[in-house]
């Protein structure tokens, strides 16, 4: 259809698919469409937040500016990431089947729903600040845990809403979004920018060494935003149709993707020369006049709601993935109800939001970063060719054509383990630093090395075994997939006891 849906997709509709292979005849969704939804996805507090974290480790404006255009190079990886969603047609906790074996590859999406549900913890918080901080706006100045009640409930009603309707919906909805929080971020950047001291650093500046190894700790948080889409990036662009050209796909990603997160970095790290902004949200509100502030705190509340559908959507998926016998708007409802107490806890308990982002994101790279090479570099041996029916088949024995040893791909966790290695040995988290970080001033090279390592570790050891795979895809294979669609892939393999 001309409007980039199909009766299985529909705008406001429920999509008909799930986990499974998207038909030829359904991609009808455009670069444009991509171009949007990435704007809209990131157009949201989290990478705000991240700017701040580098400021606040003692770096200048320019040095931690430097971190935060560091950091968000790594959206290449989603970019090259993107094209196996649109090769395959498969979300990418399906492909990474080949990886890691049908069944090994459990325990990655495990880790990944938990990545999932802590992320749209820290959404929802982000709304939950844009409602507490709009509220005495508005003038209701007592509204207290109220109002924190009232921001959970909406935030969470209209990204599960969203999500649960499916891929065309989340799409159409992130055009609007897009459009709308790209202008008011750009008004609140062009409006504070003016007053800020770019000299702006330390009382006592950084060593060089002490200097450098900030940075590359500044960019490793910022590089967590994008390194956190390698277990979903190619969900969104498989409804693509498959011939669009890779450069294309790539560069679509990394720039409407890299370029709202690194502008909203940059907004971090400048307006915390200027003063507290810890609070993301309330602390903007001494740099702006009132009207201003309503508009960025709504739109704060609209990005914590456009990444929070993103992450639902996925989430979903990765449940599905894992085996678990849920629909996807089940799927949702459990995600839903556990990131509600992850939000509970921050929001109620917790005394530093930026304390328990930052915590978090430290470590997410030492698992995220290896998973992502191992799934990548299998994917580029295949040349993103995946066999539709036997990605699903958990019980087909050595006969599969991704069963490995007992269902598991041995090569995969090795290259795996070995990233993980290099990362715990080079990391600096607030919780946890390698001997070589320390050896090394305190820098952490965690996000730069952890993935090229799984990835050459990979190609190494599975090379021969990968290619001995990758014979040609049967032909009623895939006409199969594109017959049987969600129910097929949903009630024959999961419903039925894929799991």
């Amino acid at each position: 259809m001309a409007d980039g849906t199909s009766d299985a997709n529909p705008v406001f509709g429920l999509e008909q698919h799930g986990f499974d292979h998207i038909p030829e005849a359904e991609r009808t969704m455009t670069l444009r469409d991509l171009a949007f939804f990435w704007v809209g996805a990131n157009a949201y507090l989290f990478f705000f937040t991240v700017g701040v974290i580098a400021f606040g480790l003692g770096l200048t404006v320019w040095q931690a500016i430097i971190a935060v255009l560091l950091g968000n190079a790594l959206f290449g990886y989603i970019g090259w990431a993107s094209i196996a969603g649109v090769r395959a047609g498969l979300p990418t906790m399906t492909l990474t089947r080949a990886a890691y074996g049908v069944r090994g590859n459990r325990a990655n999406g495990v880790l990944a729903w938990v990545t999932s549900v802590a992320f749209e913890a820290i959404n929802t918080v982000f709304g939950v600040f844009a409602v507490a901080a709009l509220l005495p706006v508005l003038g209701w100045t007592g509204a207290g845990d109220a109002g924190k009640v009232i921001a959970l409930v909406v935030v969470f009603f209209l990204s599960a809403g969203i999500a649960v309707l499916g891929h065309a919906t989340m799409i159409w909805v992130q055009r609007i979004f897009a459009v709308l929080l790209v202008v008011t971020l750009a008004i609140v950047f062009v409006y504070t920018i003016g007053g800020v001291d770019w000299g702006a650093g330390p009382k006592e500046p950084l060593s060089t060494s002490a200097t450098v190894a900030a940075i590359l700790i500044g960019a490793g948080v910022v590089a967590s935003g994008p390194l956190s889409y390698l277990f979903n990036a190619s969900d969104w662009p498989r409804y693509l149709p498959s011939a669009t050209p890779a450069r294309s796909i790539f560069w679509t990603v990394v720039t409407s993707a890299g370029i709202i997160a690194a502008a909203l970095g940059i907004m971090g790290v400048i307006l915390s020369s200027r003063g507290d902004v810890s609070d993301p949200v309330g602390g903007v509100r001494a740099f702006v006049p009132d009207w201003l502030f309503v508009i960025y705190a709504i739109a704060a509340i609209g990005g914590a709601v456009a990444n929070n559908v993103v992450t639902f959507y996925a989430s979903g998926l990765v449940l599905q993935s894992v085996g678990v016998p849920l629909r996807r708007y089940q799927a949702t409802m459990v995600d839903t109800t556990v990131a509600t107490l992850l939000v509970v806890y921050v929001v109620f308990i917790s005394e530093s939001f930026t304390t328990v982002v930052n915590d978090f994101l430290s470590l997410l790279v030492v698992w995220i970063a290896p998973f992502g090479g191992v799934w990548l570099a299998d994917g580029m041996l295949r040349r993103w060719q995946y066999d539709p029916v036997d990605i699903h088949a958990v019980d087909a024995g050595p006969a599969g054509r991704y069963w490995g040893r007992g269902g598991v791909n041995v090569a995969g966790f090795v290259a795996l383990a070995a990233g993980v290695v290099v990362c715990l040995l080079t990391v600096n988290a607030p919780i946890y630093q390698g001997p070589i970080s320390k050896a090394l001033s305190d820098a952490d090279l965690s996000w730069i090395l952890g993935l090229p390592v799984s990835a050459l570790t990979y190609v190494a050891i599975a090379r021969r075994t990968v290619r001995a795979e990758d014979t040609a895809v049967p032909l009623e294979h895939v006409r199969a997939a594109d017959a049987r669609g969600e129910v097929g892939a949903i009630h024959d393999s999961v419903l039925a006891g894929e799991s």
